[in-house]
């Protein structure tokens, strides 16, 4: 099994953030019981991504370094 795609992750974040129960991708539709259930699926979903190292580039981090004088 290749697991889980960066666009299965997105149509399901989409879902979360309409509100729908419903995930729709390729020829395939989903119905979850709860959005408690879905997150939990997106979770596992984003920790698989990333440790495969398939998911979008993180972007860079910042730190600001202030002195005074």
């Amino acid at each position: 099994m290749a697991g889980f795609t960066q666009a299965q992750l997105e149509a399901l974040e989409a879902a979360i953030a309409q509100g729908a129960l419903t995930v729709r991708y390729a020829d395939r539709g989903v119905t979850y019981h709860s959005l408690a259930e879905m997150l939990r699926l997106r979770d596992r979903m984003q920790r698989e991504i990333a440790a495969r190292g398939d998911g979008p580039p993180r972007p860079a981090a910042r730190v600001s370094v202030f002195r005074r004088g």
